[in-house]
């Protein structure tokens, strides 16, 4: 039998302690339900409207340029460009 992701965190509930520094690790059974939603590098973004505080996952995307190919630019001698930019 197969369960649909959602209904299994349709509610989670847990607690941390916030530390001296304001710091706070994500509880196990958050990550847990988050499954692979949460990674290591994320960032999570609370979110306050009156009185009720959410968090939003933030994913941080590396490697989103390695499909782009160099740009064929004019050549440019750097090293007697900037030793002349230096001496003036």
């Amino acid at each position: 039998m197969s369960t649909d992701r959602s209904e299994e965190r349709d509610r989670v509930e847990a607690e941390s302690t916030v530390n001296e520094s304001y710091g706070t690790t994500i509880p196990a059974d958050v990550r847990k339900a988050l499954g692979e939603e949460l990674e290591p590098g994320d960032k999570v973004r609370w979110v306050v409207e009156g009185e009720a505080v959410s968090v939003e996952i933030v994913h941080e995307r590396f490697g989103a340029f390695d499909n782009i190919e160099p740009l064929d630019g004019p050549e440019w001698d750097g090293d007697a460009e900037a030793e002349s930019a230096w001496s003036e």
